[in-house]
C-alpha cells in the first residue's frame, strides 16, 4: 500500500485492466474522478475496482487529493517526481503485475 498525492488538475494513468487482481484507493482528502469504461465517478471514500474492469482516474478538482493505493506502488515514485503516467511510461511497470491498457475506452 502506498500514499499518493495527486496534485489538483492532474490526469491519471491511461485507462486499463488488472486480469488478475482488484485494485482500491482509499482517500485521506480531495476527491478524484474515475472512469470505469465509459461511465465517470467522482469519488471521495474508498473505491474498489474488480479484475478485468477497464478504468482510470483524475483530480479533476481545485484541491490536491491524497489517497492509499492498494496497488502500484512501482508509480509513486513517477507520480512525485511530477512525470506524466502516459502509456509509454508505464507500460514496464504495467506487464510486471499483469495489467494491459484498455483500448476500447482510450
Amino acid at each position: 500500500m502506498g500514499e499518493i498525492t495527486i496534485p489538483r488538475h492532474t490526469p491519471g494513468p491511461p485507462q486499463h485492466r488488472h486480469a488478475q487482481h482488484d485494485e482500491g484507493f482509499y482517500f485521506l482528502s480531495g476527491r478524484v474522478r474515475f472512469a470505469v469504461g465509459q461511465d465517470d465517478y467522482d469519488a471521495g471514500a474508498w473505491v474498489m475496482v474488480p479484475p478485468g474492469a477497464p478504468h482510470t482516474f483524475a483530480n479533476v478538482s481545485d484541491e490536491t487529493a491524497v489517497m492509499l493505493n492498494t496497488y502500484f506502488h512501482d508509480l509513486k515514485a513517477m507520480v512525485d517526481a511530477g512525470q506524466p503516467l502516459s502509456h509509454d511510461s508505464v507500460a514496464a511497470v504495467w506487464a510486471k503485475y499483469g495489467t494491459e491498457p484498455s483500448t476500447e475506452y482510450a
